[in-house]
């Protein structure tokens, strides 16, 4: 290279250096870094956009507590108003007398009642009952609550609950409407307390028979079915038996023997007595006698023991063809008698009859049929009383003693009262598979309403009380310690007066479908929250877990 192009080169250099321009290995080398800058700072907007938006939340909860702000607040009301609201106990912080206790004191506090198990105990001081005039409480009062309690355990409040100090206020009336808590007033109304047990109806074995006959034979004729009522001694059955016959042949025998035998000892008496005979042709006469007399009187007890009464004066005086028709009908009753054929009836007839008024439950023998004393006939129940048999719980089986009022109700029955009966029998041993205790119950059935076989649910009745005091069941919460009711305040429809709910524990009873009985706690005539009482129950618990209202007693 000439020496005028080195200097052309050098001098161009240098004019592009003092212009900025690099030169193309730095020119391109730039380029590159700046790209690359470009694209992570177009990556990294986002996350940083996102990490300062998370920031700013996290500075606002910080400064405001994690709360909202009111309504007003954001349409821009005064900061003072919006912050006069009790958020604890949700009404206007100038009227909670939650947080100001001198715009309406609280009760006395009488503490623990040990007897009832509950505070506030209005049975000992009446004063405490939300009602217009002071109550009296009777001794009728004090002995039903100790009759409730004496009999079973009941569920306990715990003694430290003091939920008994709080009260429940709403801002108004109009509030109270739109959470839709409504109200009822304790009343009284008869309860009964009972144990509950399924059953079955069973004929009483007392009063049912299961007849069979008492001789071999066929059966000659049926005189009823399943169903029919018979009395006691009406003929059911005829059974003809051969030893029927033979029987009545032996009583005929020992008839005529015994007519012989004593019109031979009354010839030979007076013979004796002037020695026409010697003595001991009389004595033979006199033994032979006696001899025919026993044999007539076994086979006389030998009838009767089939259930074919006779007795011998019916056959004084009769001849002997009027002794043996007499004797061959011996049984059947005479208006059956009356058609059979003389000539040609059998004296065989043994009349099956029923032991006892009732209903026919069983029948299953027809004309023609060979029985035996083993087989069993017909069934005869009466059914004006019904046996209940109950399975008892063993743990209440305790409770149980003969002579209790039982209540049952047949379960295809369920429109129709109760029957009472009685608690006849409970028995000694529990059952190996279902561990409940068997009992039975004498029910009456004039009417015949209960059927044999059927089931229901029995009710022991333990007490029954004609005025318990009762509320509905869905005024009552439980707060883990203690069951409790909110109780309208006295002054509630004043105007002007706070609208507020005191809470009572109380002590409950049985419980009766949708009412509860309040053993102790709350007096007849107090007004109580019932329908959706689950709000101020939700209203309590948000009491107990809040962190203060920033009222002046650090509420």
């Amino acid at each position: 290279m000439s020496q005028i192009s080195q200097s052309r080169i050098s001098h161009r250099n240098a004019i592009e250096k003092m212009q900025g321009t690099p030169p193309e290995e730095t020119t391109f080398s730039q380029t590159r870094k700046r790209a690359t800058a470009l694209h992570w700072v177009k990556r990294a907007t986002p996350t940083a956009l996102v990490v300062a938006v998370l920031a700013g939340i996290a500075l606002w909860g910080h400064s405001t507590d994690w709360t909202m702000p009111k309504f007003s607040a954001l349409v821009g009301t005064d900061a003072s108003e919006a912050e006069a609201w009790c958020k604890e106990h949700n009404v206007s912080e100038a009227d909670c007398i939650e947080c100001n206790a001198n715009l309406v004191p609280p009760s006395a506090d009488y503490g623990w009642c040990k007897e009832h198990g509950i505070a506030q105990c209005p049975l000992h001081h009446p004063e405490v009952a939300q009602l217009r005039n002071r109550p009296t409480v009777t001794s009728e009062d004090m002995e039903r609550a100790s009759r409730a309690l004496a009999l079973r355990p009941r569920a306990e409040n715990n003694s430290r609950c003091n939920l008994h100090l709080r009260r429940i206020q709403f801002a108004s009336t109009e509030a109270m409407d739109k959470a839709g808590v409504d109200i009822a007033v304790v009343t009284q109304r008869p309860i009964i307390e009972a144990i509950v047990a399924t059953g079955e109806v069973i004929y009483d074995q007392t009063r049912m028979a299961h007849l069979a006959s008492r001789v071999p034979g066929t059966i000659a004729n049926v005189n009823t079915r399943v169903g029919n009522r018979v009395q006691r001694g009406d003929v059911l059955a005829l059974i003809d038996s051969a030893e029927i016959g033979k029987a009545k042949s032996t009583l005929l025998q020992a008839i005529t023997q015994f007519r012989l035998k004593k019109v031979n000892l009354d010839r030979l008496r007076p013979l004796v007595t002037d020695g026409s005979i010697p003595e001991r042709q009389f004595r033979e006469a006199e033994a032979a006698f006696n001899e025919a007399e026993i044999a007539l009187l076994s086979a006389q007890q030998y009838l009767v023991n089939l259930g074919l009464p006779v007795s011998m004066e019916v056959f004084d005086g009769l001849n002997s063809n009027e002794i043996t028709r007499r004797i061959q009908f011996l049984g059947p009753p005479e208006d059956l008698v009356s058609t059979f054929d003389r000539n040609s009836t059998t004296s065989n007839l043994f009349p099956l009859r029923a032991p006892l008024d009732g209903v026919v439950v069983n029948c299953q023998i027809v004309p023609g049929e060979v029985v035996d004393t083993s087989t069993m006939l017909l069934d005869v129940a009466d059914i004006s009383q019904m046996w209940l048999t109950l399975d008892v719980k063993q743990d209440d089986a305790k409770y149980l003693s003969l002579g209790q009022t039982v209540l049952f109700r047949p379960s295809d029955s369920k429109d129709e009262p109760e029957i009472k009966g009685s608690l006849a029998w409970i028995s000694t041993e529990a059952d190996d598979h279902t561990r409940t205790v068997k009992v039975r119950v004498d029910l009456p059935n004039a009417d015949g309403r209960l059927r044999a076989n059927t089931f229901g649910t029995g009710r022991i009745v333990l007490r029954e009380e004609p005025r318990a005091v009762v509320v509905p069941s869905e005024a009552i919460h439980w707060d883990g310690g203690c069951n409790v009711v909110f109780v309208r305040d006295t002054n509630f429809l004043n105007e002007g007066a706070p609208k507020f709910f005191h809470i009572r524990t109380v002590r409950l009873g049985v419980k009766d479908q949708d009412t509860t009985e309040i053993i102790a706690g709350l007096l007849p005539g107090e007004v109580i929250a019932s329908k959706n009482s689950v709000v101020l129950e939700a209203q309590l618990l948000k009491s107990n877990l809040g962190a203060g209202c920033g009222c002046a007693d650090g509420h």
